[in-house]
């Protein structure tokens, strides 16, 4: 909140022609908002038995409560660079998002797990119009709703795509993962699981 206040404060000085120190205008360049995504479906990139078809996003395996902690930061050219972090972030899995290369016996197929996420996904290069205002962006997010849906809470829709994303997303399993078919596929808690690209 109190960014927001400053950079409203800085906005009407320049609107003014009043001069500004170079650290107060800095400190107008960076915006930081969290929310809540307690049903948000999450993707890998194997189908199975398991997996439900998202056409728009790819095999859901399970759902995740996303802790989202996002900070929008303003680069010299004018665009925006927005990281999300899923810090104290959880996961309850009804498939398994794993390739046979990542350890699983059955991709996609059934396979009960929860545990904790960690990790970030950062948008680069957003150009917009109108500045980040995190009093856009609720405390809670309906369910189903997409990491692109609250970029666009964010910017009031004003927000074009982003010239490159990169994500390193980490899922570790808080207890042994079960099958209930008995195929003998297993998860083994605390073997973590990660998304990257």
């Amino acid at each position: 909140m109190r960014k927001v206040l400053i950079a409203g404060a800085i906005a009407a000085a320049l609107a003014a022609g009043v001069a500004i120190p170079a650290s107060a205008a800095s400190a107008a360049t960076s915006v930081t908002v969290k929310t809540l995504s307690p049903l948000h479906p999450d993707t890998t990139s194997v189908s199975g038995s398991a997996t439900q078809a998202d056409p728009a996003r790819g095999p859901v395996w399970g759902s995740d409560r996303l802790a989202e902690k996002i900070t929008a930061t303003q680069r010299p050219d004018g665009k925006w660079n927005v990281k999300i972090a899923f810090g104290g972030s959880t996961f309850a899995g009804f498939a398994d998002p794993r390739s046979q290369g990542e350890g699983s016996t059955d991709p996609g197929g059934p396979l009960i797990s929860q545990g904790v996420i960690t990790g970030s996904i950062q948008y680069n290069g957003i150009a917009s119009n109108t500045a980040p205002d995190p009093g856009n962006v609720p405390a809670v997010q309906a369910p189903n709703t997409g990491l692109g849906a609250v970029l666009t809470e964010l910017f009031h829709g004003d927000n074009g795509a982003a010239a490159s994303t990169h994500y390193l997303i980490n899922y570790t399993p808080s207890f042994d993962s079960v099958n209930v078919t008995g195929s003998g596929n297993t998860w083994v808690a605390g073997d973590t699981y990660t998304q990257a690209g």
